[in-house]
């Protein structure tokens, strides 16, 4: 029991470490799940499954809502976000994942014009359906990244064609009414 304890306080404090990036904390977790399952197995008498109240899966709980786009001659009119799920009108809807949080300082993130230490929250696209004759958000390449900030009242987005690192530039920049 006391070699569970110890596994247990282990995974606690690699679950807290991980946290600040979900992917490697579900990854953590299934992983924990895997082993806790083994030393479960082992101490448990046999016959009976094991049964663990771990999370099997990270929940992407992003933005939520519907933002109006400021400018109302954009051609990307209302965002209505779910957490990953990103419904874009004249774009289409999107299916993203966390890629990482950035600093508004770092070299891609300047265009966004946000001060020094300002959170961006970077996402991948993961899958996009496109709304019938609507206006992609890059022009030359599909959007594979976005980089959402919160600036007062309002949401910025920036969608990249390549990874927001180094050289990278914004294909476009859209920015939305906070409810």
């Amino acid at each position: 029991m006391k070699r569970l304890l110890d596994l247990f306080g282990v995974l606690v404090l690699v679950l807290l470490l991980s946290a600040f990036d979900e992917r490697g904390a579900e990854q953590t977790v299934v992983r924990a799940r895997a082993g806790l399952d083994d030393v479960w197995t082992r101490l448990s008498p046999r016959g009976q499954p094991p049964v663990s109240s771990l999370p099997t899966e990270a929940v992407d709980n992003g933005l939520r809502g519907q933002f109006a786009a400021v400018d109302e001659r954009s051609p990307w009119t209302l965002l209505m976000a779910d957490g990953a799920e990103l419904d874009i009108a004249g774009l289409g809807r999107m299916q993203t994942r966390p890629l990482r949080i950035a600093d508004a300082s770092e070299p891609p993130l300047a265009a966004l014009r946000l001060p020094a230490g300002h959170q961006v929250e970077l996402r991948e696209i993961v899958a996009l359906d496109p709304a019938p004759g609507g206006q992609a958000l890059c022009p030359e390449y599909p959007a594979r990244y976005l980089a959402l900030a919160s600036r007062g009242d309002r949401l910025e987005l920036a969608a990249f064609a390549d990874p927001p690192e180094g050289e990278a530039r914004p294909c476009s920049r859209l920015s939305f009414r906070l409810p």
